[in-house]
């Protein structure tokens, strides 16, 4: 069960990042963004020869060795779970979108205010009817997009996650792939309960670097969609009506976080 968050608690705020050679650009300014709004940063590096230079001089950032670790890839950023000793708003971003700079502090507020109980997030996606493929029976609500309300979504993309650590003890080890984050979080979190929300945000709060990259796991999705449809469903199969709920969802959801937008 989530741990119930003690109002006016401050909690630490931890980011955590996977990242390859190829993204090294994007993965500089990314860090160079969000390691001044956060406690602490864990850095998993998969597939370097050498540390990337600009790290070291950190104080607040762990550097870990994603081949080291099981060859989890992206999934290695959820690996800092494993490390936390204390209750932490944990965010996991990625290496190719441009943060604001009152992108942890909004989150986190919007964690503490629904006291740790679900999963906060800009980036999701919604199923919809028949169910059959993950790429086109799916409405994508993208982060660079403006959102008025806060929506409910059937899963959230793990480059604008938040979470408070304790309401979702989770393993990346025990996953069966290394590919597939954003549905098997959204699995692990609707078994204990906990709903995903967008949040509402004006048009360009975050940015894209780069969209549609060769070694993007998106467009190899695109290419072979199967795995993640019989996944889609494994999650839809844990809501008592998945069809009426997908119907809600991809209307408008009756539920919503009230929020200010940020920006």
């Amino acid at each position: 069960m989530p741990l119930a968050m003690i109002p006016g608690q401050r909690l630490a705020r931890i980011a955590s990042i996977a990242t390859m050679p190829s993204r090294i650009e994007g993965f500089e300014r990314v860090v160079t963004a969000i390691r001044p709004q956060v406690d602490h940063m864990f850095v998993y590096l998969d597939g370097f020869g050498d540390v990337p230079a600009f790290l070291p001089h950190h104080r607040n950032i762990t550097i870990r060795r994603a081949e080291e670790l099981g060859n989890l890839h992206a999934s290695s950023r959820f690996l800092c779970l494993q490390e936390l000793r204390q209750p932490s708003l944990v965010f996991t971003i990625d290496d190719d979108i441009a943060y604001p700079p009152d992108y942890i502090a909004v989150l986190s507020g919007l964690i503490e205010k629904v006291r740790g109980k679900a999963l906060i997030g800009l980036h999701g996606r919604i199923y919809l009817p028949p169910h059959r493929s993950y790429v086109t029976d799916a409405m994508c609500v993208h982060f660079a997009g403006e959102q008025k309300q806060a929506r409910h979504v059937h899963e959230l993309g793990c480059g604008t996650l938040g979470l408070l650590s304790t309401s979702l003890p989770i393993d990346p080890r025990n996953w069966p792939r290394t590919d597939m984050d954003d549905i098997f979080i959204a699995i692990e979190a609707q078994k204990l309960g906990l709903p995903r929300i967008s949040i509402p945000r004006p048009q360009g709060w975050l940015k894209p670097y780069a969209e549609n990259q060769e070694d993007s796991l998106w467009v190899r999705t695109q290419k072979d969609d199967r795995a993640q449809s019989e996944a889609m469903r494994t999650l839809l199969r844990l809501y008592s009506e998945p069809t009426k709920i997908s119907a809600k969802f991809a209307t408008r959801s009756r539920e919503h976080l009230k929020v200010p937008m940020p920006g």
